[in-house]
C-alpha cells in the first residue's frame, strides 16, 4: 500500500519539530515557519512571514550575513547540525540565543528555497562549559595528586633511607652484647637484646615494605607475554621450606598466559603463595592451587590455599598496607605484602578480590587486561 500524505499531515509534522523550521526564498524572505520557531525567538509567526531572514540574525552579522546568504544559494549544499563556528540568534526583544543551524536546499515550483532547521544551543553550550570547568579542574586535580605523590614518594624514600643506618647500629650492637657479654648478662638481659633484635628486623623489614610500594608506583610498566605458569612454579619452588614442601601438595594449571610486567607479576606470586604457604604451614597437609578459570567471560587468576583462612566481615581491610587479621604471634609478616600485590594488579588496570572462611582457607583472585 502507498502512503500518500495530505496537506494538513504535512502541517502537523512541520509543527510537530521539536526544532525551529525556517524556509526563505532564493532572496532570503522568510516564506514559512513553524510553531517552535515563534516560542524560540519570540515573534508570532504573522510577523516573520515576508521579512527578511536578517531579522533573526544579531546586528553586528547582518551585513555579513546578506553575503553568506547570497553565497549559499549560488552553490547550496546540506550543512549538517553543529558544523562550523558558533551561532546566534536574535530574538524579537533584542536578547541573543546560541543556536545551532542545520540547512538544505528546496527545489520548488516557484524556485529553489532554503530550509533552515534551528535548534537552541543554550543547554548545550551549558554541558560543554560544565564538561570543561570539569576537565580544567581535573587536570589541576591530577597535577596536585602528582605533586602529592611525588612529595610522599620522596619522603617515604628519605626516612626509610634514614632509618635504616640507627636500625642497622641497634641491631648490630645487640648482637656483640648477646655474644660479647654473655657470660655478664642473665637469661633476661639476653631476652631483652634478642627482643630489641627481633623489633629492629621487623622494622626494617617494614621499611623494606615501603620501599617496594614506593618502587611499584614509579616503576614503568614493561608488558609482554608470559607464561604465569613458570613464574608461579619459580615463586613456589623458591618460597617452600622444607620442612613444609615434603608434606605441601600444590597444583598450578598448565600453560598459563597473560600480558603483564614480568618483575611486577613475579612480586605477585612471591607474596599470594608466600602468603599460602604461611597461613597453610600449621595444616596437617596443606594445599595449594594456583589456576585460571573464566568468571562472566573474564579471564580470572587465583591462588588457593586450605590454611587459617579469614572472616569475610574483615575482607575490605585485607590490601590496606599494614593491615593485619591475624595477629603477629599466630604469624609472621609485615602486613604489606597484599597491598603490593594490589597495587601491581591496580597499575595493570585489573582488579583483585579475596573469598575465605576462618579455618578453610582462603582463594585470591585477580584479573589482567587481555
Amino acid at each position: 500500500m502507498v502512503f500518500r500524505t495530505s496537506p494538513s499531515l504535512a502541517q502537523g509534522l512541520l509543527e510537530a519539530a521539536p526544532d525551529g523550521i525556517i524556509i526563505v526564498d532564493a532572496k532570503g524572505i522568510i516564506a514559512l515557519v513553524n510553531a517552535q520557531t515563534e516560542k524560540l525567538f519570540g515573534y508570532a509567526r504573522e510577523e516573520l512571514m515576508g521579512q527578511p531572514i536578517e531579522i533573526l540574525i544579531p546586528q553586528t552579522f547582518k551585513h555579513q550575513h546578506v553575503n553568506n546568504r547570497d553565497n549559499y544559494i549560488a552553490a547550496p549544499q546540506i550543512r549538517p547540525m553543529g558544523i562550523g563556528r558558533e551561532l546566534s540568534g536574535m530574538r524579537k526583544d533584542g536578547s541573543l540565543i546560541p543556536v545551532e543551524i542545520s540547512l538544505s536546499p528546496l527545489e520548488t515550483d516557484t524556485g529553489r528555497m532554503v530550509v533552515s532547521i534551528v535548534r537552541d544551543a543554550t543547554e548545550h553550550l551549558r554541558i560543554e562549559r560544565e564538561m570543561k570547568d570539569l576537565n580544567t579542574q581535573l587536570k589541576q586535580n591530577m597535577q596536585e595528586l602528582l605533586v602529592s605523590n611525588s612529595e610522599l614518594e620522596s619522603f617515604c624514600y628519605s626516612v626509610s633511607h634514614d632509618l635504616r643506618a640507627p636500625l642497622r647500629s641497634l641491631d648490630g650492637f645487640s648482637l656483640a652484647l648477646i655474644e660479647d657479654y654473655q657470660e655478664v648478662l642473665d637469661d633476661t638481659g639476653q631476652d631483652y637484646l634478642r627482643r630489641i633484635r627481633a623489633s629492629s628486623q621487623h622494622m626494617s623489614q617494614l621499611i623494606d615494605g615501603l620501599l617496594k610500594l614506593s618502587r611499584i608506583t614509579r616503576a614503568e610498566l614493561h608488558k609482554e607475554y608470559l607464561d604465569i605458569t613458570a613464574i608461579a612454579r619459580k615463586s613456589l619452588d623458591s618460597l617452600a621450606k622444607p620442612g613444609i614442601a615434603v608434606r605441601m601438595e600444590t597444583s598450578i594449571i598448565p600453560r598459563m598466559k597473560a600480558h603483564a610486567d614480568r618483575d611486577l607479576m613475579t612480586l605477585v606470586f612471591d607474596n599470594l603463595l608466600s602468603n599460602a604457604i604461611k597461613f597453610s604451614a600449621k595444616n596437617a597437609n596443606p594445599t595449594i592451587e594456583v589456576g585460571v578459570q573464566t568468571i562472566d567471560g573474564e579471564t580470572v587468576f587465583y591462588v588457593r590455599d586450605n590454611g587459617a583462612g579469614f572472616d569475610m566481615n574483615f575482607a575490605d581491610k585485607l590490601f590496606g598496607a599494614f593491615q593485619r587479621l591475624h595477629s603477629a604471634n599466630e604469624f609472621e609478616g609485615t602486613g604489606i605484602g597484599l597491598a603490593i600485590v594490589q597495587r601491581v594488579i591496580n597499575r595493570h588496570g585489573g582488579r583483585l578480590w579475596a573469598e575465605g572462611q576462618v579455618g578453610f582457607g582462603a582463594t585470591f583472585y585477580f584479573t589482567l587486561p587481555p
